[in-house]
Order: C-alpha cells, then sequence, then structure tokens
C-alpha cells in the first residue's frame, strides 16, 4: 500500500501511524509538540487569571518540574536513546517534543562530553517578547536552566550545564539562547 501524504481522504478503519510517509509523521510531531507547549501555555494562562501572576508561575514551575523526569524516560525509551554523555541529552533534545517543533535548535557536539546548544530561535520566547510578558519570559528561561541542569543530573551526575546567552534579546535577529554542557573527567 502507498504511504499517505495527509489524512484527507476517506476515513480508514484500520488506520496505523506506519501507514503516513515520513513527511506526514514529521508534519504531525512538529504539531503535537507545538501542542505541548501551547497547552502549557493556555494553563499557565487560566492559572494567571483564577489566582494571579505569582501562583501560576510557582505551579507551572512544579508542572514541569514533576513532568521533567516521566518526559525523559518516555523518550528514551521510545527511540532506544542509553548513554550518559552529552551526546545522549542533545539526542533526547533533537527528537522530544520541543525539538524543532517549537525551536530551531543547533548542536555543536565537540566530543561525547562536551557540546553547545544554541537555540536559533524559541517560539515561546518570541511569544512572550510579542506581549511584553518579561516575567513570563525570566520565569520560563530560569526554568530551562533548572530543567537542563535535572536532565543532566539524570543523565550523568557530573555533567555541568551553563548558560552562555539568555534574553532578552535586543532585536528579533538575534539568537534566542546558548547552552554549554560538559561532563569533566575526574
Amino acid at each position: 500500500m502507498e504511504e499517505l501524504q495527509d489524512y484527507s481522504g476517506p476515513f480508514r478503519p484500520h488506520l496505523k501511524m506506519q501507514d503516513f510517509s515520513k513527511d506526514a509523521l514529521v508534519r504531525l510531531w512538529k504539531a503535537c509538540g507545538a501542542l505541548h507547549l501551547g497547552l502549557d501555555e493556555i494553563w499557565y494562562s487560566l492559572m494567571k487569571e483564577k489566582f494571579g501572576e505569582q501562583t501560576a508561575l510557582e505551579l507551572d514551575s512544579e508542572v514541569w518540574r514533576r513532568a521533567t523526569s516521566p518526559e525523559w524516560q518516555r523518550i528514551s525509551k521510545a527511540m532506544n536513546i542509553q548513554g550518559n554523555d552529552v551526546a545522549t541529552l542533545f539526542k533526547v533534545c533533537q527528537v522530544g517534543p520541543s525539538g524543532g517543533a517549537v525551536a530551531d535548535m543547533q548542536y555543536e557536539l565537540k566530543h561525547s562530553n562536551h557540546g553547545i546548544l544554541t537555540f536559533v530561535r524559541c517560539k515561546p520566547l518570541e511569544w512572550v517578547e510579542k506581549h511584553g510578558n518579561l516575567v513570563r519570559q525570566k520565569q520560563m528561561c530560569d526554568m530551562d536552566q533548572e530543567f537542563f541542569d535535572r536532565w543532566a543530573h539524570f543523565l550523568n551526575p557530573k555533567m555541568q550545564v551553563i548558560a552562555l546567552k539568555l534574553p532578552p534579546r535586543k532585536s528579533k535577529d538575534e539568537l534566542a539562547c546558548v547552552w554549554e554542557f560538559r561532563v569533566e573527567k575526574s
């Protein structure tokens, strides 16, 4: 059977994801990744309306704090990603819901235990910049530091994460952020 490029045709009662082309699955993955973070923004906005910005920020941080480990484990298991080095962390970033769906990222792996992750474009950052919400922008970037630290230590307690460049940006043409990951040999 020919691979489906989309699902515009008739209903297929026995449809499987394997019936779609690679391009169709990538489009679906990007849509699901955008939904993954979009739901967070809807949830955060509702909490802010009901309980105020400080409580919304605290609850949003806690939700992501609790989701970090299960998300990492699901992605790693689904894609059979194993290891404890920077290359392993980069692999999970590439295929996870945020990788490519909500950000344009570049990976520079200097060697398996040292790499630079550059967010060339970050849609959540662009959204908060558009709405002028610097409090939310700071909270999101602070959470990124916490989550990168958590992911790094989940893989390897000796892995260090250093923010080389963070928002705010002076212009939309500027890089969103740059992170260094390193495992120092003992």
